[in-house]
């Protein structure tokens, strides 16, 4: 009896930890049970392992997700929430957890909304955060009994996209109403017009007017095309470029369109080549080669520079002596549509596009515009190329 008392007392002691400790020897009519009660410990181990597995890695998949997620109990309290939850609400994982989203979020719309019984709509939620407005889709559910879950969109993005949309079409609107209306006035008064109440000459200013408002139209729609066209593919064709061949041709251009009215200076550096679009770039340097000559009085000097900066970076720019840019107009001066003087960019024939053209390919030359004005001094306008140039 004393032996069979030792092995149920190394049993009962193994049973104690069974998965710690290793099984006891020698104990006789216990080996079944033990080799039993082993082999259902392994089992109920292995069952264990894997449900904190998959728990594990249905944290890691919520801590994952692009929308945020606020866990609660039922008096609104936070017991868990992922990233994106903390970004979209600004929420510390230290002070919040434990604390009401009441509390948190104070607004009346959303404090009304979360004291519904029940919540079938998101409700939008504008937040302000260090300075910045945030627009969140949020919607309450009910799960696991009376817990809750809080669940974060944020379409801040969305509607700063729509909001461009908008202003697009809006400003391409805005932007072909006057020639329109100029092109319908003037056919209006030629069509109504008794015979011989205008004069020839009369008729030939009104033809070139509505010409003019016809080439007008054109340039915008070309414009808008080879925007379309640049957003269309992220990447730039890739060939080696006849730099002195593309010089030749802005030079032609700048004379054409200046008519002898501005004194032009042009350091190019020989030898020194890229690769890329040939057409994109005969672009690029034309709109700022253009605006510099529209921009620029007459008898005004103009720079035309290529040649590497500092940090061997070829370098396209072009300096003016014109009217000059107020610093606030220059972060915005890229935009499509965006003028500093509506009025008189309409007189000199521009279509607010050509900017924002430029630095689409800049960005698709892996390439930088980069902009310095003085008001009433001139301006400068670079294209800086981060790629090396070609032997």
């Amino acid at each position: 009896m004393t032996w069979r008392r030792y092995q149920g007392a190394k049993v009962a002691k193994w049973a104690k930890s069974p998965n710690t400790n290793i099984p006891p020897e020698h104990i006789g009519p216990w080996a079944d049970v033990v080799a039993q009660l082993q082999r259902f410990t392994k089992i109920q181990a292995d069952s264990v392992a894997a449900s904190k597995e998959t728990a594990n890695a249905i944290m890691l998949a919520a801590q994952a997700l692009p929308v945020g997620v606020v866990a609660l109990d039922h008096q609104f309290k936070i017991t868990w929430f992922n990233k994106a939850a903390k970004q979209h609400l600004n929420l510390d994982q230290t002070l919040d957890v434990g604390q009401s989203l009441l509390n948190l979020l104070r607004q009346p719309e959303f404090i009304r909304y979360a004291r519904q019984t029940q919540w079938p709509e998101p409700i939008l939620q504008k937040l302000t955060q260090a300075g910045e407005d945030k627009r969140l889709v949020m919607q309450l559910v009910n799960y696991a009994g009376n817990q809750r879950l809080l669940i974060t969109r944020d379409m801040t993005q969305i509607d700063r996209l729509e909001t461009t949309r908008r202003d697009f079409v809006a400003n391409v609107s805005h932007e072909l109403r006057t020639p329109l209306t100029v092109l319908a006035g003037f056919l209006e008064t030629l069509k109504d017009s008794p015979p011989n109440a205008l004069s020839a000459e009369q008729k030939q200013q009104y033809i070139e007017l509505m010409h003019d408002q016809a080439h007008r139209m054109q340039a915008l729609v070309e414009d808008l095309l080879s925007l379309s066209d640049l957003e269309s593919t992220s990447q730039a064709e890739r060939v080696s470029l006849d730099m002195p061949v593309l010089f030749d041709a802005l030079r032609q251009q700048a004379q054409a369109l200046s008519g002898g009215k501005h004194i032009f200076e042009w350091q190019i550096m020989p030898g020194l080549h890229l690769e890329g679009s040939h057409s994109e770039l005969t672009s690029a340097f034309s709109n700022l080669l253009n605006n510099a000559i529209r921009y620029t009085p007459e008898g005004g000097h103009i720079q035309v520079q290529w040649a590497l900066d500092q940090a061997d970076h070829p370098r396209f720019s072009v300096t003016d002596t014109g009217i000059g840019i107020a610093p606030e107009h220059i972060p915005r001066l890229s935009e499509r549509f965006y003028r500093v003087d509506r009025g008189r960019s309409r007189v000199l024939g521009g279509t607010g596009l050509g900017l924002a053209i430029t630095k689409h390919i800049a960005l698709r030359h892996n390439a930088k515009l980069e902009i310095a004005s003085w008001p009433n001094e001139g301006s400068c306008f670079s294209l800086v190329f981060d790629t090396p140039p070609m032997p």
